[in-house]
């Protein structure tokens, strides 16, 4: 670890205030997560709520150039075009992002937030889609054709580490459990220069309803000079797959990444197998 990194902390902004999930559950939480980890200090910014007038929005302007990481736990209304703007210059000039779960469900239309994440929660005739095979190659799916968005009944996934020389999965196991969560499948895309770290399994069984590929859940973009990586894990519901071991080893690695290029926080001793479901850090 440098000396910089020993002494200032990684600061990360996290946008929320709309979402089709809970967001008064999930942001909260994902900041305790990060705060947690020691070395991460976060700052929530909430958008006006939907549907109001124009004066709440003309007031919100996130500085996003003061942070290291901005995290998107944001899926509603288009932002200001001032503020599209502010944050396609932050990413271009080497910010990073952040999005998790249906947050790469936003922004249909926004070209430029479409290039940047890869693949999106869009129409079959949007764009391409990626999958893994099983022997291991990235198979691409042409608009219109192949298997559509969506995803199946909400279970247990196997996971599969795609990229072991990133520090985000360095030494994860080839296989392991993720807590029961919404497995997206089918997302589509410019998926120009996508890396994919980790895919899961999409079982297709009558009760879950999956595709029978792998599909990506995490995975990264560059753009400009900075990065946005996608994690589709982090459904809100009954259960709450944010508590998963993976889930939380995977969100502050990512963070750790995306701002400094490395990661300092080990695989924690309760990671998940492919044996063994772990609901929780302990």
């Amino acid at each position: 670890m440098s000396p910089a990194l020993a002494v200032e902390p990684i600061k990360v902004l996290i946008v929320s205030g709309q979402n089709n999930h809970g967001w008064k559950e999930s942001t909260p939480l994902l900041a305790k997560i990060l705060n947690s980890a020691g070395g991460i200090e976060t700052t929530i910014s909430q958008t006006p709520p939907e549907k109001s007038p124009p004066e709440p929005w003309d007031k919100w302007r996130p500085d996003f150039g003061r942070f290291d990481v901005v995290l998107l736990d944001y899926n509603g209304e288009h932002w200001p075009d001032e503020v599209k703007k502010s944050f396609i210059d932050y990413v271009k000039g080497g910010g990073s992002v952040l999005l998790i779960h249906a947050a790469n469900n936003s922004f249909g239309g926004w070209t430029e937030y479409e290039e940047m994440v890869g693949l999106l929660w869009r129409g079959s005739d949007f764009g391409y889609s990626l999958y893994v095979d099983e022997q291991g190659k990235t198979v691409r799916e042409e608009p219109g054709k192949g298997r559509g968005m969506g995803h199946g009944g909400q279970y247990p996934w196997v996971m599969t580490t795609r990229d072991h020389e990133n520090p985000i999965t360095k030494d994860m196991p080839q296989n392991w459990f993720h807590a029961k969560d919404e497995l997206y499948h089918g997302q589509r895309g410019p998926a120009k220069d996508v890396h994919i770290l980790l895919t899961a399994y999409s079982d297709p069984a009558p009760e879950r309803n999956g595709t029978g590929k792998h599909e990506p859940i995490v995975f990264w973009v560059p753009y400009g000079k900075g990065k946005c990586l996608t994690n589709l894990m982090g459904h809100v519901g009954d259960s709450t797959p944010l508590e998963c071991v993976g889930f939380k080893t995977v969100l502050i690695r990512s963070v750790e990444w995306l701002a400094t290029g490395e990661c300092r926080t080990p695989l924690p001793d309760n990671f998940p197998t492919k044996k063994v479901v772990v609901e929780a850090i302990q």
